[in-house]
């Protein structure tokens, strides 16, 4: 009998310790694919900012701006351990056309049709998109001058069709580009507003986010060409287009951004 005892707090004993190791190798892959991020600003949409694969960690009130800390997930590095959100509540309006997203311009379906993107499902019509547009291709230089116009508010940028035409643009028209592309072959897409808050500084920056049926709401930005996002991704509004997710640049604030653990 104290035999069968003996053998059964030892198996106990491994099985507890067995199970701590595998907390323990959680908790520290948690901590490498995440941050918590801090920031100053005054437009955002609650819901967006707290959706997965990201999470509103806390939120004060400063009279005119908001504090949001946000713990942001990196779904590049770790795509196939990230949770994805699934919510498909008006999910057509993610497929229509609009003037910033102009898919039946002829620019935009003779890439379309190049790149036999209406043979492909979701995922890899997304990558093969990611591949050809991406700023290292040249598809599409970066604009400085119209980065500032749009940063002022003075302008919301180029329709997808017009980006293509003039081989130039910002974050913003390659996510453009993108979301035609996709809503084109009747892949539902979302374009994101939001910042790069990296360790070596704070940007506006925009990007996207597709439907698959299986995983949900991807994230991807078109203008470095990542399947998944950063951890320094931070998203703040989502919508149709860039002139319809409620953001203006010209009474924008937005400051003291940190990265609390990194």
């Amino acid at each position: 009998m104290k035999k069968h005892v003996i053998i059964f707090t030892s198996i106990f004993i491994i099985i507890i310790s067995l199970f701590l190791i595998i907390k323990k190798i959680d908790i520290y892959h948690e901590k490498k694919y995440t941050v918590d991020i801090q920031l100053d600003t005054n437009q955002f949409d609650l819901s967006v900012v707290d959706c997965i694969p990201q999470k509103l960690i806390d939120i004060k009130d400063f009279g005119t701006v908001s504090r949001l800390t946000i713990r942001c997930k990196n779904s590049f590095d770790d795509f196939s351990k990230t949770k994805f959100s699934k919510e498909n509540k008006d999910i057509e309006k993610y497929l229509q056309e609009t003037e910033y997203i102009d898919f039946h311009n002829s620019v935009v379906m003779d890439l379309s049709r190049k790149l036999n993107l209406n043979e492909l499902p979701p995922m890899d019509c997304a990558k093969t998109i990611l591949q050809n547009i991406n700023q290292s291709t040249h598809l599409i230089v970066y604009d400085p001058e119209l980065a500032l116009q749009i940063s002022s508010g003075i302008t919301y940028g180029y329709p997808a069709s017009e980006v293509l035409k003039r081989s130039k643009g910002t974050c913003g028209e390659f996510a453009n580009v993108f979301v035609a592309l996709m809503r084109l072959n009747n892949i539902p897409c979302k374009y994101i507003q939001g910042y790069m808050i990296t360790p070596y500084g704070q940007s506006l920056h925009a990007w996207a986010e597709f439907y698959d049926e299986n995983i949900g709401w991807i994230p991807v930005d078109p203008q470095v060409g990542m399947f998944g996002v950063s951890q320094y991704h931070v998203k703040m509004l989502e919508g149709v287009d860039f002139s319809m997710i409620g953001a203006d640049f010209s009474s924008l604030k937005f400051g003291n951004s940190k990265i609390i653990n990194n």
